[in-house]
């Protein structure tokens, strides 16, 4: 490129010329300085020897590893790099600064709770299986505004899994494992539970814990699921029973006595079991997939759709309608398929 300016350089100039072939004149002489040598060699910027040595401040490794060896000691291995500070401090012993142990400690991935006893363990997720009426129940207990601020009425209600019934329910003004006994008793009466053929699953609050419930089960032959602690979607099917209720229109801010409670309670639950298309079980009513009867409504609501695929079968592209059927089972932490490579 130098070479072509040079050559038109004395008919147009070196301005004009340079600018024609996109060179910056002040380019245009520095390449042709530095051609000709008299551009004098850039000094290096090699970093010198004396720059590659580790800094002043910096402990050295042998000195980092003993301080790491002390620090996962059994004397230090369950305290937090303060205490272990404060503690040397104490004997009149100085390793490094606090600051200094953490990088030391995340240098070698140990930054992590270091108290042996309080490590979060994993619990196996509760599997809960039901292919029919009566074979799976989920409880709970839900809180109910009161009259005044801080007042609550308890609302236990204890659901089919399979059916989506409420099997039972009842509301007091305290949250006790008694109360919970005698519903849980009163529904496997009620019910027909016979021993061994039912799983009651719930969370694992005070009363579902409590070795009240727990005999009575055990009597009644009655298997306990709970859920993992901390873990708020192992109890889906109440959770989202308490949220109908409270979604209800006609569901009050505020209960003013405990009888009034009872009152919206019962009409919701007759409404629930008996009103309610329920969207888990092809929008059948609870209580007709409780009690077998549910056939007949799908034989119906099959008609229906008969009579109008005959009246119109150009409006029915792919194939001919078919009314929904609820599902064959019910879980909770339905385990995952895998498929084969």
């Amino acid at each position: 490129m130098t070479a072509a300016i040079d050559a038109w350089a004395p008919r147009v100039g070196v301005a004009r010329a340079a600018r024609a072939f996109g060179v910056p004149e002040r380019t245009y002489h520095h390449r042709k300085a530095a051609a000709e040598g008299r551009v004098p060699p850039r000094p290096s910027r090699a970093k010198p020897a004396t720059e590659l040595t580790l800094p002043a401040w910096r402990i050295p490794d042998p000195e980092r590893d003993r301080i790491k060896d002390v620090l996962c000691s059994e004397r230090f291995g369950d305290l937090a790099p303060a205490q272990v500070y404060a503690t040397l401090l104490d004997e009149g012993v100085y390793l490094c600064s606090e600051r200094t142990m953490y990088r030391i400690l995340h240098e070698h991935d140990l930054v992590r709770e270091r108290r042996r006893g309080h490590r979060r363990r994993g619990h196996v997720a509760p599997r809960v299986h039901a292919t029919g009426p009566n074979q799976a129940w989920t409880w709970d207990i839900s809180r109910l505004r009161g009259p005044r601020a801080r007042s609550w009425f308890y609302l236990y209600v204890v659901i089919d899994i399979f059916s989506r019934k409420i099997v039972a329910w009842s509301i007091d003004a305290t949250e006790s494992d008694k109360v919970a006994k005698r519903l849980i008793e009163r529904a496997c009466e009620r019910e027909g539970i016979n021993p061994d053929e039912l799983v009651l699953h719930s969370d694992r609050g005070a009363q579902m814990t409590s070795t009240t419930i727990a005999e009575l089960l055990e009597d009644l032959g009655v298997t306990r699921s709970l859920s993992r602690p901390r873990t708020s979607n192992d109890n889906p099917y109440s959770e989202a029973n308490f949220k109908t209720a409270k979604y209800r229109p006609d569901y009050p801010d505020r209960f003013d006595t405990i009888d009034a409670a009872r009152t919206w309670m019962r009409r919701f639950a007759r409404w629930y079991n008996h009103d309610h298309y329920h969207s888990g079980i092809a929008y059948l009513h609870p209580i007709d997939v409780h009690n077998g009867t549910a056939h007949h409504t799908i034989a119906a609501r099959q008609s229906v759709l008969d009579a109008a695929y005959a009246a119109n079968p150009e409006r029915f592209r792919h194939r001919p309608p078919q009314a929904a059927h609820p599902p064959t089972e019910a879980w909770i932490n339905k385990p995952t398929v895998q498929t084969k490579p």
